[in-house]
């Protein structure tokens, strides 16, 4: 089945000089307007303006400059810890592989590369992808990760996800529950400043409370152990109320690093990434 596209774009000039679809720095062979300039300083009569050249008073041919449109590297940064194998509705590992086959597919129609880091207590190098134009690797790297089953304990790995990548800026990814201490999620976001960070949150309905009333044993994926507790009204209605100040808060963490997160909580929604930047400035 064909992967499931969507739109991104960035609110930044590229600075490649490899022709692609963003708005870009230099000048070259676009269709977008930039300035007038001597004939002598970019040699090529096919641009000149006459008006521009009949009417300036120095007596100077003008030739008119676009702006290039350019690629750009994208990167995605990819949780695998172990609050990542939970299967709810969606499981997360299959979320996790349609967003990089339609992340794979989007990337390759808009002429950009495609770099893969994958962590959770360390990287992961057997999951290291490096930045490619060629959609098939990371189409066997989806398949790859479908058949994983996280078991790794935290997620320090991921601040050392930086390291990993190319020192150009880009458009990156980064794909988690952030099922961590926000202290951890503001460092990880610190070690990813250069790039242009889109924080990808993972959540499941069914993780967010347990279902059960009464007793109940309650996992904690990230190593944690099984814990028994007795669901009283209160105690639900006291978990809750720490879940919903807990997102808050995470979301407030994001804005101040400048992104809103883009939530996923049904599942990869192609149509849901797309309109998040749509509604980005």
């Amino acid at each position: 089945m064909k992967p499931a596209e969507f739109h991104y774009r960035i609110p930044w000039r590229a600075a490649g000089s490899r022709p692609g679809s963003h708005r870009g720095r230099y000048s070259g062979s676009g269709q977008l307007f930039r300035h007038l300039a001597p004939l002598a300083a970019h040699p090529d009569p096919r641009r000149l303006d006459l008006r521009a050249s009949f009417t300036d008073p120095f007596e100077t041919w003008r030739v008119r400059l676009y702006e290039q449109r350019s690629a750009i590297p994208v990167y995605a940064v990819v949780d695998l810890s172990g609050s990542m194998a939970f299967p709810g509705a969606n499981p997360k590992m299959a979320v996790l592989a349609d967003f990089i086959e339609g992340l794979a597919a989007s990337v390759y129609r808009s002429g950009d590369t495609l770099g893969i880091v994958a962590a959770a207590d360390r990287v992961r190098q057997e999951f290291y992808l490096p930045p490619s134009r060629q959609p098939g690797a990371a189409f066997r790297w989806a398949e790859r990760l479908r058949r994983f089953r996280p078991q790794g304990i935290g997620c320090h790995g991921l601040g050392r996800a930086g390291r990993f990548l190319p020192g150009s800026r880009g458009l990156l990814f980064l794909l988690s529950d952030f099922h961590f201490p926000l202290t951890l999620v503001r460092e990880i976001m610190a070690g990813l400043v250069r790039h242009d960070v889109v924080p990808v949150v993972l959540w499941d309905e069914n993780e967010a409370l347990p279902q059960a009333r009464g007793l109940a044993r309650l996992a904690d994926l990230e190593g944690g152990g099984d814990r028994l507790l007795l669901l009283r009204p209160a105690l639900r209605e006291r978990l809750a109320a720490n879940l919903r100040q807990r997102r808050e808060r995470l979301i407030a963490l994001f804005r101040q690093c400048g992104r809103e997160p883009l939530i996923l909580p049904e599942g990869f929604d192609a149509d849901r990434i797309t309109r998040y930047f749509l509604r980005s400035p």
